[in-house]
Formats: C-alpha cells, sequence, structure tokens
C-alpha cells in the first residue's frame, strides 16, 4: 500500500487525496515511484489526473531506455486529441524520440507543428518551437522555417502563440538570414498580433534596435516610446511593467542625448527612468546622464549639484570616484 510506504494517512480518511498520493509517489525512487504512479494513474478521481500520472510513466520509460514502451506512452497521450498541457508536452517528447534514437526527421518536424499549433502555449508549445528552430537552423533550413511557421501562425486563434511565432520569425530574418526589412515586418505583425503581450513588447524592441542601426532615429524613438510607455501601477497589485519598458525609457534617453543633442528631452526620460523604475539596474548610469546633461548644457551651479547628488546616492558605483574627483576640480 502507498500509505504504508510514504508513512502518510490511508488513502480513506479525509486528510489523504489523490493529488497528496501522487506527489509523495513523485518523491520516491522511480524503482518504487512507478508502480505506484502506476496505480494512481488507474483509480484518478478525475481524466486530467491520470493524464498527468500517465505523462509522468512515459517519462519513467524514457529515463530506464526503454524508448519503445516511452514512445508508446506518450502516442497513446496526444493521440486523444485533447487540447491541454499534457499533449503539448508528449508531441514534444515524440518529436524528440522520432528525431533522436528513429532518425526520423520528417515525422519529428510533423509532430513539432503539431504541437505549436494548438490552441493555447502550453510549456510544451515553448518547448517544440525552440527545439524546431533548433535543429532547423542546424540543417540550414531557415527559408523553408520561416514558411512553416507563418502558415501555422495564419491559422492561429491564440494572439499570444501567434505573436510569438511572429517574433521568431522576425529573429529568423534578422539574425540569420540578414533581412532587415523582413524582420520588421514580422516584428510589426507580432507587435500588433497581441498588444498586451510580452512578445510584442520585445517586438517593438528589437524593431527600434534595427532602426537605430540604420540611424533613422524617429522611428526609433517612436516605437521606443510604446514600449516605455507600458507601466502600470496599482495601490492593490503594485507595479506591473512591460519587461522592455525600463531599457525603452533608458534607451530614449540615450538616443536624445548623443544622437540628437537634444539634452531636455534626454533630461526627461532619464527622469522619468529615475522615477518610474527606482530599483533597475543601470539607475546609476541614468543619474550619471544627468550630470553630463547638467555639464553640457553649460550651467555651473547644476552641473555641481548635479555630482552632489550623484556621489551621495551612488557611492558604490564605479563612476562615484570620477564624481569625486570633478567635485574637487570645481
Amino acid at each position: 500500500m502507498l500509505s504504508v510506504t510514504i508513512g502518510c494517512a490511508s488513502p480513506s480518511t479525509p486528510d489523504s487525496t489523490w493529488s497528496d498520493e501522487f506527489l509523495a509517489a513523485m518523491r520516491l525512487p522511480e524503482v518504487q515511484a512507478e508502480p505506484e504512479v502506476a496505480s494512481l494513474a488507474l483509480r484518478a478521481p478525475e481524466r486530467d489526473q491520470a493524464r498527468d500520472a500517465r505523462f509522468e510513466l512515459a517519462r519513467f520509460a524514457l529515463r530506464r531506455g526503454d524508448i519503445a514502451l516511452a514512445d508508446e506512452r506518450f502516442e497513446a497521450l496526444w493521440s486523444e486529441g485533447i487540447d491541454d498541457h499534457i499533449t503539448s508536452r508528449a508531441l514534444y517528447e515524440s518529436a524528440r524520440i522520432a528525431l533522436e534514437h528513429h532518425q526520423n526527421r520528417q515525422e519529428a518536424i510533423a509532430l513539432l507543428h503539431r504541437a505549436i499549433a494548438q490552441t493555447a502555449p502550453w510549456a510544451g508549445t515553448e518547448l517544440a518551437l525552440s527545439f524546431l528552430i533548433k535543429i532547423e537552423r542546424e540543417a540550414g533550413h531557415q527559408p523553408t522555417l520561416i514558411e512553416d511557421l507563418s502558415r501555422i501562425a495564419a491559422e492561429l486563434e491564440n494572439d499570444r502563440l501567434k505573436a510569438q511565432l511572429h517574433l521568431s520569425i522576425g529573429e529568423l530574418h534578422h539574425a540569420d538570414l540578414q533581412d532587415d526589412e523582413g524582420a520588421l515586418k514580422a516584428y510589426r505583425e507580432a507587435a500588433l498580433s497581441c498588444e498586451s503581450c510580452s512578445a510584442s513588447d520585445e517586438a517593438l524592441w528589437r524593431m527600434a534596435e534595427i532602426y537605430s542601426a540604420h540611424q533613422n532615429f524617429n522611428a526609433a524613438t517612436r516605437t521606443l516610446g510604446l514600449v516605455a510607455e507600458r507601466t502600470d501601477t496599482s495601490w492593490f497589485v503594485g507595479s506591473y511593467n512591460s519587461h522592455r519598458a525600463a531599457d525603452a525609457r533608458f534607451e530614449l534617453g540615450r538616443i536624445h542625448l548623443i544622437y540628437l543633442e537634444d539634452y531636455d528631452e534626454a533630461r526627461d526620460h532619464f527622469e522619468r527612468f529615475i522615477d518610474t523604475f527606482p530599483h533597475a539596474m543601470r539607475r546609476d548610469q541614468a543619474e550619471w546622464h544627468l550630470v553630463e546633461i547638467a555639464r553640457l548644457s553649460a550651467s555651473e551651479a547644476a552641473y555641481h549639484r548635479a555630482l552632489r547628488r550623484f556621489a551621495s546616492n551612488f557611492p558604490e558605483s564605479r563612476l562615484a570616484d570620477q564624481a569625486r574627483r570633478r567635485l574637487e576640480a570645481l
């Protein structure tokens, strides 16, 4: 009995649940865990719980080298046609087996396509996408991969997953094919597919990088401005910021300072960076840029205040010694 093996309450007591037993079984050494999980799979009260247990049974078989049994168990899960995280993971694992153990590249790619085309971006979906990109890149099949991902994206209903696919297409155009026009088009699709998704923010950021590389700073600042504004603060839940919002605000300041020589705009962006992201890694750099703006603005009093503020606020910064030396020289 599992209760004897793991020293927990009897399954008949109210305190013991199937989930408790499953978690306890998964903590056992695998040679003991597998028969316990097999028993739990047969008496799971819910279909989803049974599928969780069956997935772990497939993984047990895979880890001990029984590839045929693992393949059979994974296929049994995804062939049921249920659109869930177990199907996505099972398709991914079956694809790995097809490629790595049976050298069947065509079947592996077909399975990965199925995993990616699910209605929601499950964990297995993202694993499948990453693995597909890896093996197709290694084979030099980027144009074919772009066509396949574009076709899948066109048929997707989930906006988040659609944005992720367009982001990946943009990366392939930019990094692999050196096709910035193709990259911009794909990134634009990603940004429009799901405006509240992290993939959209990342796509806008990468568009701005391309614009900056081509010295199209008007387009770069317009694009960065969209990302920089994606911040939200609530007294109840705190702050929720785009993962690129701080980078975008800092880059806006840098572009206005270095390339556009618009010191007022640069100052505004760096001050907003400091106020909005008080724990950002580059806060001292933003403050130092304010020092430089004060120096370039030819206001000795403002420059002196900026140096003192920097030396006081960032005594451990690598720029602190430079700030103190400048103060002594004034």
